[in-house]
Formats: C-alpha cells, structure tokens, sequence
C-alpha cells in the first residue's frame, strides 16, 4: 500500500514542482510589474504636487502686476518649504527671475523644445523630459505654466533636481537585487535605484528601448546599463510620458527558483515519508480536531469570537487554535480601530474645511489692500502646522518647534523661553494662526518693524491644572497706541483663543511694545485622541 501511494506521489511531487516553478515565475513577474505602477504612481503624485506649486504660483496677482521684486522674495518664502527652485521666463527664453540668483543678478538666455513653448503658451501646464539647467548645471525637470505679466504672456517654472526622484525607490523599498529605473519620452534616464549618479542622462540600452515601444506596458528580456542580462517590467505613465522601468538579473531569477524547487522537492519528500508514516496512527484524531479548527475559520469568516480550545489535542492544532482565537481578537481591535480613525479623519476635515472657509470670507469680504497675500500667508502659516503635526502622525506637536515655526521669518530677533509642552493637534493648529498673526502685526507696526526692535515669547505651565499661560512681549519698536478697533488680526487671534481653545486672551497696548498674554487649558495627555488620520 506504501509503495502504491508513494509511486503517483512522485510523480504528482514532479508536476507539482513543474507548475510551482511557472508559478513562482509568474508571482515574480507580476511583482516587479505592480512594483512598477506603484512606483510611476508615485512619481504621478509628485509630479502633480510640482504642477500644483507652478499653477499656484502663477495665481500670485503681483507677478501678474509686474512686481517681480516681491514676487521673487515670496517664491523664496515658498521654496523653503519644499526643494527645487523657481524661473520666471519672457518668450525668447530670458530669464527675469531664478531664485537660485539674488534677484538682479545677470541671467541667462535659455532655449525650450517649441512644441513645449507652444503648449505652454497655449496654456497647458507641462513637465519637461530630463534637461541640464542653465544656472544649476545639473540635471533638472522642469514643471511649466503660463504666466501674464502685465498682460503679456511669460512662463512660470517650478524646478527640482533630477536626483530628487530617487526618493520614490526609497519610499517604496525597492527589493534587494532588483533596480528601478525612470526614464523620460526620449528614453533617457531620470533617476535610478543604483549608481544614480553615474547613469543620469544616458540612453537605456536598444533592446529595452525596442521593448517600451511595443506597448505602454509589458514585461521582457532585456539587458542592463551594467551590460547584465535582466528581466524588465515597465510601465508608461500617461501624465507625464516617462516609463518606469523594473530589472531583475536573470540569473538571480533563475537561481531563486532552482533554490525554491530544491526546498520544495526536499520538504515535500520529507513530509511524504512521515505523512504516509502517521496517516494510520493519528488520522481519527486529526480529523476531529481539524474539524474543531474549520468551525473556528467559519466562526472568524462570520464575525464570531473563537473560544479556548476544550480537551487535549495536538500541540500543532492547539497553537493553531490559539493563532485562529488571538486573530479573531486582532480583526475586532482593528475594526473598532479603524471606526475610531474614520471618525476622527471626518472630525479634522470638516475642522480644517471650516478654518479654511472662515479665512477665505474674512480676508476677502473685509481686509483691503491685499487680501490674496493675506490670506496665501495665513494658508502657508496653517499648512506648516499641518506638516509639522504630519511628521508626527498627526498625535501631537511640541510647542517651542511650532513657535519657531510660525516665527522663523524673522530669525533671532525673537527669543524663545518655556519647557517643553506637546501639543494635541486642535491646539497646535489654533496656536499656529495666533502666532502668525502676531508676527505678522509686529512687523507691520510694531516691533519687528524697526531695525531695533524684539520679541520674546515666554511660557508655563502649571502641572496641577494643566493651565498654559503664553506671553508675547514686544520691546525696541515705534511708540503704541491702542487702536480705535480691533482689527482682523486681532479678532482672529481673540476668537482661537476663546472660542477654539476656551482660553483668555489679553492685550496689553504699552507705549513701549505690545504685551500680549492668554491663558488655556490642555488636555491630559490620556485624553488626547489617537489622530493618525491614515
């Protein structure tokens, strides 16, 4: 009876390991094939981040008055949130503006492909193949937009390094062995998981050239820049034209599998002996409690919580049991997790939709002068304190960074003093539009005005009550009167304190600088929610 099952065991042993290597195989492919759209989804979602910054930029109403002194001094502002840097270009390709140059240094002529002028001008905005930058002189995309300047039509380019796309690879933890390549329309090479620097620019071999002109995406054989045999997979993004391109060496592939169908003939003999060896003996039993194992997958499959095992059985089938009985714990936290998280996602976009709305009819309906500055600050000032909480999976910020922060436009002329206090998100939120808002006052009349003139910024906390007392102190400034009324700035920042963080705010109008002190209440640190809103 042994020889008789062990003979067609064999043999079905050889087709399974037939079919487990096409198998293996084809898991392979199609890994390094999802691993590519992953990664060209990726590179999408930066590259549309760039076309937001350049389309944004080119909304600024004083670039398009002709001031591109302030213009210029405002990209810098931006850029320092964010890599690369900005051109402002007329048609013949002068550039006026490079924020890699102090604003009036000379600045040269450079020459763009004209069907890319052409789209631009036509007002589409695109993103360049791989170029080397004029000023940079070195590898550059370039994200472009129309621009009127004082009615006359120019172009607007937000640029970044080539380089700056090897942080995809990193994000998406390319495999060991395995190189990821993203090359432009004209098939040159962006940016690459290995030896980067050494490959930038040039032209991917023939046969994986003849291999992206088949079809948008594919797998094939191929060989690499190395002159290694590889198989690709790549795939051409539709947005922007490049192809990302995944290899893995073939002999690697091969030696993967020889290795894997090596394992499975040794394990699959090993198992086939002792399996045929205990069939007789514990086949009754097993069959028992493999039967108790299937009402407990059923159970999990139907929701149900899956009890202690009852009786003795097999240590095998018990840490099965065990696993089957912590999972269907695991699978109810994370479901209760995941309804926590949801709702709190909600809680924070309708917060921020309704901070965002409040702004938006504040600043236009009733500031004149410059409303669209205006309300751009106060949006970069709220998108820092989003970033900074970000970094920090939206659980907490720590008070002094947020300060800085908001602040840091003007450098050491305001001294920081405090211990450290974290912040839950609502708070650090709200605190980061009173600190703009302040800052923004100084220095328009009042101490961060005059070459002379300091703010310190104090704060305590008492650990009983968990009262944050904040005081802003203005020294060294022009004289202070009170105003007649309150102004936006000043409502704003009485309406966070109060009505947001149900604190006191008080201001202090001194001849000699403006005092200005609020008091709130943190939360304990328990009674902060988790806020990761992914």
């Amino acid at each position: 009876m042994t020889v008789s099952l062990l003979v067609p065991a064999v043999l079905s042993m050889g087709f399974l390991l037939a079919g487990a290597d096409r198998h293996g195989r084809a898991q392979t492919y199609q890994q390094m094939l999802t691993t590519a759209r992953a990664l060209s989804g990726t590179v999408d979602q930066q590259t549309a981040v760039g076309i937001a910054v350049v389309e944004t930029l080119a909304s600024d109403q004083t670039l398009q008055a002709g001031d591109l002194k302030e213009f210029d001094a405002r990209a810098r502002r931006v850029m320092e949130l964010r890599t690369g840097w900005v051109v402002v270009t007329d048609v013949a390709g002068q550039q006026l503006i490079n924020t890699l140059r102090p604003f009036g240094a000379p600045l040269p002529q450079v020459q763009r492909p004209q069907q890319l002028t052409q789209a631009l001008m036509a007002g589409q905005s695109r993103v360049s193949d791989l170029r080397v930058g004029r000023v940079s002189k070195k590898p550059v995309i370039t994200v472009g937009a129309r621009v009127d300047i004082e009615g006359q039509p120019h172009l607007l380019a937000y640029v970044v390094e080539a380089a700056s796309f090897t942080s995809v690879f990193r994000q998406q933890r390319v495999p060991d062995g395995w190189i990821a390549t993203l090359v432009d329309s004209n098939y040159k090479v962006i940016a690459r998981s290995a030896d980067n620097a050494m490959w930038t620019g040039r032209t991917v071999p023939a046969a994986t050239i003849e291999s992206l002109k088949r079809a948008h995406e594919g797998i094939g054989k191929s060989v690499s820049l190395e002159g290694v045999p590889t198989v690709v997979a790549y795939t051409r993004s539709a947005q922007t034209g490049w192809t990302l391109i995944v290899a893995i060496p073939r002999a690697e592939l091969d030696g993967a599998v020889i290795r894997s169908v090596a394992v499975a003939t040794g394990v699959f003999g090993l198992l086939l002996v002792l399996g045929i060896s205990m069939a007789l003996f514990v086949s009754r039993g097993i069959n028992r409690q493999v039967s108790v194992l299937v009402a407990a997958a059923r159970a999990i499959g139907e929701g149900q919580p899956v009890g202690e095992p009852s009786g003795r059985s097999l240590e095998e089938v018990a840490a099965i049991h065990d696993a089957l009985a912590v999972a269907s714990r695991e699978l109810k936290t994370r479901e209760d997790r995941q309804k926590v998280m949801i709702n709190e996602l909600n809680h924070r976009v309708k917060n921020t939709l309704a901070t965002v709305q409040a702004l938006a009819r504040q600043t236009f309906g009733k500031l004149e002068g410059a409303p669209v500055e205006m309300f751009t600050e106060r949006l970069i000032a709220l998108s820092a304190a989003h970033d900074l909480l970000t970094r920090s999976g939206w659980s907490k910020a720590d008070l002094d960074e947020l300060m800085r922060v908001c602040t840091r436009a003007h450098g050491e002329r305001i001294a920081y003093s405090g211990p450290p206090v974290s912040l839950d998100p609502h708070t650090a939120v709200a605190l980061s539009m009173v600190f703009h808002e302040l800052a923004t006052n100084s220095a328009k009349y009042g101490a961060l005005s005059a070459p002379a003139g300091r703010v310190s910024i104090d704060w305590r906390i008492d650990p009983q009550t968990r009262v944050l007392t904040l005081v802003w102190i203005e020294t060294g400034g022009p004289p202070v009167t009170a105003p007649s009324k309150p102004g936006f700035g000043t409502r704003l920042i009485d309406s966070s304190i109060r009505r947001e963080l149900k604190g006191s705010p008080s201001f202090d109008f001194r001849l000699e600088g403006l005092v200005f002190e609020a008091t709130l209440p943190l939360p304990a640190p328990d009674a902060v929610r988790w806020a990761n809103p992914f």
